[in-house]
C-alpha cells in the first residue's frame, strides 16, 4: 500500500509536469536493450520489433551495438548490449575514476569509459550513414546494465548534435556530479529501475558518483511505476535508493525489465 500511495503521489504530481515520461517510447526502448544481447543474421528475434530497421551491426572488442532507424519514433536508435555474462560483470565490478575531458572536474567510471572508447569511433561513423541516410538527427539511445553505461557516455557525447531520447535500464552510476551536470539542459532522459535492482547501486554514492535523473522506479510486478523526484545534485531517496545499498541486491530484479527477461541465455535469443 506505500508504494501505491507513493505511485499515485508522484503521478498527481509530475502529471503537469512538461516532462512526461512515455512507457510505449520505453517499450520500444527495452525491447531494443534486449535485442543486443542476440546474435541473428536477419532481423529476427522474439524482442526485433518490427518498427526497427536494422542498419547496422558492430561487434568490436567483446561489445555489441544495434544501430537502426525507428518508423514510429521516425527517429535513429544506437542500442549497447549489457555484459554477456551479467553476474561475473556485477561480481567483478570494479571503482576506478578517469578525467578523459576538457572539464578537468568530470570524472567517469574508467571501466565504462574504456569499453566505449573501443568502440566510440565505429558508432559514430555508422550513425553519421545512417543520419544522412533518413535525414534527421532525432536520436534514441538505450541500453541495459553496462549497456546502459554505455548509453550514457555516448549521450554525454550527443547532447549538443542531436535531438536525444536517453531510455536506459538496471544502470550503474557513470560519472561524478560535475558529469551529471552537464546533462542538466536536456528533457529527455529517463533511467529506468526496476524494484530492488542491485546494479543501480554501484558504483557507491559514497565514492562520489552520482546518477543521472530522471528515475523511473518500477514495482516488483513491472506493473507501476513512480517517476522519481531526483535532480542533478541528488538521488530520490524514496524510490530505488529507498532500500539502500545493503538490501537492494536482487540480480533477478536486474534481469527483468517491464516484463522483458534481459540477457543472453533468457530464452529470447
Amino acid at each position: 500500500m506505500f508504494f501505491l500511495g507513493l505511485i499515485s503521489l508522484f503521478s498527481i504530481v509530475m502529471a503537469s509536469s512538461a516532462n512526461i515520461y512515455d512507457e510505449s517510447i520505453s517499450r520500444i526502448a527495452v525491447n531494443l536493450s534486449q535485442a543486443a544481447y542476440c546474435e541473428f543474421s536477419s532481423w529476427s528475434c522474439p524482442t526485433c520489433d518490427d518498427t526497427n530497421i536494422l542498419e547496422s551491426i558492430i561487434d568490436s572488442h567483446g561489445d555489441r551495438v544495434l544501430l537502426g532507424y525507428n518508423t514510429e519514433l521516425k527517429a535513429l536508435f544506437v542500442s549497447f548490449r549489457g555484459s554477456s555474462s551479467i553476474q561475473n560483470w556485477i561480481d567483478d565490478i570494479q571503482v576506478r575514476k578517469i578525467y578523459p575531458y576538457d572539464d578537468a572536474n568530470i570524472a567517469v567510471e574508467k571501466g565504462f569509459y574504456k569499453g566505449y572508447q573501443n568502440i566510440q569511433s565505429d558508432v559514430f561513423d555508422a550513425l553519421e550513414t545512417i543520419k544522412n541516410k533518413y535525414s534527421t538527427t532525432k536520436l534514441l539511445l538505450t541500453g541495459h546494465s553496462y549497456g546502459a553505461a554505455q548509453a550514457t557516455l555516448m549521450a554525454f557525447d550527443t547532447l549538443d548534435s542531436y535531438d536525444l531520447l536517453l531510455y536506459t535500464y538496471g544502470s550503474p552510476r557513470v560519472g561524478n556530479k560535475y558529469f551529471v551536470n552537464y546533462f542538466n539542459t536536456s528533457t529527455s532522459l529517463y533511467r529506468i529501475t526496476h524494484y530492488y535492482d542491485v546494479v543501480p547501486h554501484v558504483p557507491p554514492e559514497s565514492f562520489d558518483f552520482l546518477h543521472i535523473p530522471q528515475e523511473v522506479w518500477y514495482n516488483e510486478e513491472n506493473t507501476q511505476y513512480v517517476l522519481c523526484n531526483d535532480d542533478f545534485s541528488s538521488e530520490d531517496q524514496t524510490c530505488s535508493d529507498s532500500c539502500g545499498p545493503t538490501h537492494c541486491t536482487s540480480t533477478s530484479d536486474h534481469l527483468n525489465y517491464m516484463g522483458i527477461p534481459m540477457g543472453s541465455s533468457n530464452g529470447l535469443c
